[in-house]
């Protein structure tokens, strides 16, 4: 939890880490959002984190919606955060469960506000129509040189309006960690700017 000097009734984010990642990746990325005056939150996912022990399950993403809208429960149950202006943002593997808590209709949470997805994509985003996904705004940063560049393309394609791209050119899949300088500082303002777009309104 990092909670920003105007207090717990700001704007409330639910951050998700990568496969094999960890909340601790990511704090040049939390201090920027926390000093713009967000509550941020960044749960440590049990199957999926470095935190346990290998095997890895990858396809516990399937379960790490509820496990979002969970923390999501827990927190404003708590007084931490304002019920009506939520993001989800995540990384890698954890940029799918915030697409599919914030846009599939299977796993989507109501009560969001606004999507960021930094190097990833939505699993099995193919087998449903586009006009399926739930019209939020949307923010896709991806790096030039990452591998899953057509697919998180291919999504924005099927995503609904308000939604943006950025490409972070010459950038691999490690953008807004802390070892991924100088990208991480470019996307922490990008994804700052979003946030203050939707959320601080």
């Amino acid at each position: 939890m990092y909670l920003p000097e105007s207090g717990t009734s700001a704007p409330l984010i639910v951050f998700g880490h990568g496969i094999w990642g960890h909340p601790r990746k990511f704090t040049r990325l939390f201090a920027r959002w926390v000093d713009a005056g967000y509550v941020v939150a960044a749960p440590a996912f049990p199957h999926t984190s470095d935190e346990n022990p290998p095997p890895y399950v990858r396809e516990d993403v399937a379960n790490q919606p509820a496990d979002v809208s969970f923390v999501f429960d827990e927190l404003l149950e708590r007084g931490l955060g304002d019920a009506d202006r939520l993001g989800v943002g995540g990384y890698s593997l954890g940029a799918a469960t915030a697409l599919a808590v914030g846009l599939h209709p299977r796993y989507a949470d109501p009560r969001l506000r606004a999507v960021v997805a930094v190097a990833g994509g939505l699993f099995h985003h193919s087998a449903f129509a586009p006009a399926a996904l739930r019209p939020l705004p949307l923010l896709l940063v991806h790096g030039s040189d990452d591998k899953g560049y057509g697919e998180a393309l291919a999504l924005y394609e099927a995503a609904h309006e308000p939604k943006e791209f950025v490409t972070i050119e010459g950038g691999g899949h490690g953008i807004c960690q802390d070892d991924g300088e100088p990208h991480a500082t470019r996307v922490a303002e990008l994804t700052t700017a979003f946030w203050n777009h939707y959320l601080h309104s």
